[in-house]
């Protein structure tokens, strides 16, 4: 079983003080990090106390004070502290606590983004342009680590902080497994290569990280230490530019490998007949979502690029392409 790297210690007060902490300790038995639960619920903890609460009560007055937006919060965070009081209102509730349980529905935020989804000669053109980066002195690794990352950021659908975290010891190079620790929502999970991949891992291993400490970067910087973002976006801009495809501030980046490898994915498996309903709970595990609505926004993009597809899906297995537009940015 995969353990957290990163939690951090809350400490919870006021006459919700209790059943808080049981409530976030049975959440983190799941193995998962909830640091940003634990944040609110610290909120939360405090502002019970300063409205009088009795002890393992939450009023309607309380709620409804709190699930409303700020003037000032985000969408998100304003959806994230109705998210927290409720599944809290649950545990109580299950409990037999008085407890008002909040009935407020967070509509979707609009969105007008749509991921950039990399055709077939796109990739073997970046590809390509990241195997003939010059090589610098000051920076050996360059062409290697851009060659084998941007491979492996389409052929395993991570997001890029998750790839240039991983360190040697995370690289099951015998296996041809990754393991991604404390990724988004908190999340570790084991993301298996394909042959093809891992033996490129072997040649890239064997070429640049023979003799390095486990703990050491898979993917190093000229300084030793991981790689960071912008050192990446750069490098992938110019590798844009010699490809030979334009960029606007929609994109193409680099996240868009991770939608084209769910989208071509699901491509795959449409063609081969999968039942929608078992394999998008794999996909869903396989990316890291927190929940299946985030996986669902791939099929429903898979359609739109792909109707013909999704027609013959249908008459196999009825409508199962869900509503809403939310894919995810970061």
């Amino acid at each position: 079983m995969l353990t957290n790297k990163k939690e951090r210690e809350f400490c919870f007060t006021g006459p919700l003080a209790g059943v808080i902490s049981h409530f976030f300790e049975d959440m983190r038995l799941s193995g998962r990090v909830y640091n940003a639960e634990g944040y609110y619920l610290q909120i939360l903890a405090r502002t019970a106390e300063e409205m009088g609460l009795e002890a393992d009560c939450m009023t309607k007055e309380f709620v409804d004070a709190w699930c409303q937006k700020r003037e000032y919060e985000s969408h998100k965070t304003w959806s994230n502290r109705v998210v927290v009081i409720r599944k809290l209102a649950d545990y109580m509730d299950l409990r037999g606590m008085s407890v008002h349980k909040p009935s407020i529905m967070i509509p979707a935020k609009p969105s007008d983004f749509t991921p950039h989804i990399y055709t077939t000669s796109e990739l073997k053109r970046i590809f390509e342009q990241a195997d003939r980066l010059p090589f610098y002195p000051n920076c050996p690794n360059r062409g290697p680590v851009a060659s084998l990352l941007f491979r492996m950021l389409y052929g395993c659908g991570l997001r890029i902080s998750e790839a240039l975290n991983l360190t040697v010891r995370d690289v099951d190079l015998d296996g041809g497994v990754l393991t991604i620790w404390n990724s988004k929502f908190g999340k570790n999970r084991y993301v298996p290569m394909s042959p093809e991949l891992t033996e490129r891992c072997r040649r890239y291993a064997a070429l640049t990280r023979d003799g390095a400490p486990e703990n050491a970067p898979f993917f190093p910087a000229p300084d030793g230490g991981h790689y960071s973002k912008r050192a990446i976006h750069n490098t992938f801009r110019s590798i844009l530019e010699s490809a030979g495809i334009p960029r606007t501030e929609q994109g193409p980046r680099i996240h868009d490998f991770r939608h084209t490898f769910s989208v071509h994915c699901l491509k795959k498996w449409i063609l081969a007949g999968k039942d929608m309903n078992t394999v998008l709970p794999v996909l869903s595990a396989y990316l890291g979502h927190e929940a299946l609505s985030g996986t669902q926004d791939y099929l429903r993009l898979t359609a739109d690029m792909y109707p013909d597809i999704i027609r013959t899906m249908e008459l196999r297995f009825g409508d199962v392409v869900p509503g809403g537009e939310a894919y995810e940015k970061s």
